[in-house]
């Protein structure tokens, strides 16, 4: 014969079923019906906002934590630019001529790059921001007169193939005594007020 123990589970499993009874007949009714949808549509409404919430969650997670793109090292894979230098070259600007050199100029700008070669923007820099501005500190006449000379190696750099110019490049241009205007060094003469450009080894300003 069972306890009171034993009885006390059994009245607590009738007194559960009779509840399930209730409510599933309280469901039939019409204002159970609409207890129910409004539950079901809030249960959906939130069932949304918490996907949603799980989404930004894992988005946000994404975005911080997410490793960084590492910066390109030298030779890690193939797209990227290998190292190989060293490369050297020089950027010049030279000559005398009285007037408008009050002085013999004689100024260079070094391209040397033990790894990977300058681009084109650093040689365009290099003539305008250094090389010119060197030249205006020694005279602002020899700097003018140079003008067509700084001109056409600009134009020149511009123009270097995506590769850069290759070793043994030797161009420049000087200004023409008689006509005042830039000219290839060969006929300028090597004592012409002139801008020049040396590649000694490898490449310089190209694109890649």
């Amino acid at each position: 014969m069972a306890g009171p123990a034993a009885a006390a589970p059994v009245a607590g499993v009738c007194v559960a079923r009779a509840a399930l009874l209730a409510g599933a007949a309280s469901l039939m009714t019409p204002a159970g019906q609409r207890a129910s949808q409004s539950l079901g549509e809030a249960m959906g409404d939130g069932g949304s906002q918490a996907v949603d919430n799980i989404r930004n969650l894992f988005s946000t997670r994404t975005e911080t934590n997410a490793p960084a793109v590492p910066i390109a090292q030298d030779g890690t894979r193939s797209e990227e630019r290998r190292c190989d230098g060293p490369h050297r070259g020089r950027l010049q600007v030279q000559g005398f001529r009285k007037p408008p050199d009050p002085i013999e100029i004689e100024l260079s700008w070094p391209a040397f790059r033990p790894c990977h070669f300058f681009l084109k923007p650093k040689g365009l820099t290099a003539l305008s921001a250094d090389l010119l501005a060197r030249t205006r500190l020694i005279s602002y006449q020899s700097a003018g007169y140079r003008g067509p000379a700084f001109a056409k190696m600009s134009r020149h750099i511009k123009t270097a193939p995506p590769g850069g110019f290759g070793a043994g490049q030797m161009e420049g241009w000087g200004i023409d005594p008689d006509a005042g205007h830039a000219v290839k060094n060969t006929r300028a003469g090597h004592k012409a007020p002139r801008v020049d450009i040396e590649v000694f080894s490898l490449r310089a300003f190209g694109v890649r």
